[in-house]
């Protein structure tokens, strides 16, 4: 049974990490795998892990560790939206912090460690306010780093449209 310790959740059974990580989940440590927050939550929702809160020492379900991963970031929902989307469109979908976004996507058929990620990808509320000075610091970025950069607008009703944007060089 995977742990949920604050922010991450750590699996150590040795066969269920190696299939995980196969499958491009999680970041892989000598005897465990670290899985992220929406990681976490796609995997326990379509029942692949099973999590016990270490604090209270009892199992957690998919509502209950949303609403505690809720508490450390307001967007986790959002964030879920557009990883959920783009896992069941058969994507791998990596943390792209370094590189100043949510997440980087690699393109279908390929694993991690393979080949490159093609798109960072920002996950962003329909009523969020953002600047034009963010959004080309952001497409500056990603090509900066051969990336497309693409904004994933999730509505009320947790739908997920992608806008695609790129820097023009005349």
């Amino acid at each position: 049974m995977a742990i949920f310790s604050g922010s991450y959740i750590i699996e150590d059974d040795e066969t269920l990490r190696k299939e995980l990580a196969e499958r491009g989940f999680g970041e892989q440590q000598e005897d465990y795998i670290i899985i992220s927050p929406v990681e976490g939550l796609y995997l326990l929702e379509n029942k692949r892990i099973k999590v016990m809160d270490i604090m209270k020492k009892r199992s957690i379900d998919f509502k209950l560790l949303l609403t505690k991963l809720k508490k450390l970031d307001r967007d986790i929902d959002i964030k879920y939206f557009v990883y959920k989307d783009l896992r069941k469109k058969g994507y791998i979908v990596r943390t792209g912090l370094k590189y100043g976004s949510y997440f980087r996507v690699y393109e279908k058929g390929i694993r991690v460690g393979e080949g490159h990620s093609h798109w960072l990808v920002q996950p962003i509320k329909d009523i969020s306010k953002t600047s034009i000075y963010d959004i080309a610091k952001a497409v500056r970025i990603a090509h900066s780093v051969r990336k497309k950069m693409i904004w994933a607008v999730v509505d009320t009703e947790g739908d997920v449209t992608y806008y695609k944007l790129e820097r023009i060089i005349p």
